[in-house]
């Protein structure tokens, strides 16, 4: 689920459909210094898997309905499984390659997080994100160019973990993201211990808003990892599945 923050755009026409449509650079050094009040932000929030509903038969297979219901046992309203994808925004992406930061109370878990990076930027030719992550405490939600990756306590029930987006309309550009694991739940590897909320599973869903993708609430999509909800004991998108192939794929292909 997302909230939109718009802000007033003051940006020269003339720079932003040069920058849109120039090709997709490795170069750090090439990020604008665009101020904050010219971008728009999006909250994603990632909720523990709802309890399952009765069937509302209304022909859409729906996160919280159950998998005996007729929307979703006969496919009905269902998407194909390499069309379950969704983008932020129309070509909206990295067109440049930042690092990102790791707090210093997820940094015994550094290579855990990288994993989880690494595993977009494997689908396309280009460094989404940077091979290694860097420490350091930064704040959540607050644009100050720094990429940071942390752990906090969200005051909404039931997140599990949340991510800022702030990118340029005129640019189409992602200019920088924030994600943060909630000290609610108890994290580690949930291979290892079904009970903990498996921390690369998470981390690769909200790298995947990172590098624009949006979530998936249709119940045709549950095996992707762009799926909005998770729970204890869940590793499957750890591993990208063929909707999230396809779309990062299809975003990165375009100018």
């Amino acid at each position: 689920m997302r909230k939109y923050f718009a802000s007033v755009l003051i940006v020269s026409l003339f720079i932003g459909l040069a920058f849109a449509s120039a090709p997709i650079t490795k170069a750090k050094d090439k990020k604008p210094d665009i101020p904050e009040k010219e971008l728009e932000k999006i909250v994603f929030i990632h909720y523990k898997k709802p309890a399952k509903h009765p069937c509302n038969n209304d022909g859409v297979c729906d996160a919280d309905e159950k998998p005996s219901c007729a929307d979703c046992k006969n496919g009905s309203g269902s998407k194909k499984e390499s069309s379950c994808y969704k983008f932020i925004g129309r070509n909206v992406k990295w067109r440049w390659t930042e690092d990102f930061v790791v707090s210093t109370s997820l940094s015994p878990n550094q290579s855990t997080i990288d994993t989880s990076a690494n595993t977009w930027d494997e689908q396309v030719p280009f460094d989404i994100f940077a091979d290694i992550s860097r420490v350091g405490d930064y704040p959540w939600g607050v644009y100050d160019y720094n990429n940071s990756i942390s752990f906090g306590d969200y005051p909404e029930e039931n997140v599990i973990a949340v991510t800022a987006i702030w990118w340029s309309p005129p640019l189409k550009a992602i200019v920088e993201y924030d994600i943060m694991f909630d000290t609610d739940f108890a994290w580690g590897d949930a291979i290892i211990d079904a009970t903990l909320m498996d921390l690369q599973n998470i981390a690769t869903h909200e790298f995947g808003h990172g590098a624009g993708m949006d979530d998936l609430y249709d119940g045709a999509c549950i095996d992707e990892t762009m799926y909005g909800y998770s729970n204890y004991g869940e590793t499957k998108k750890r591993d990208l599945h063929t909707g999230d192939i396809t779309g990062i794929k299809e975003l990165y292909s375009r100018k």
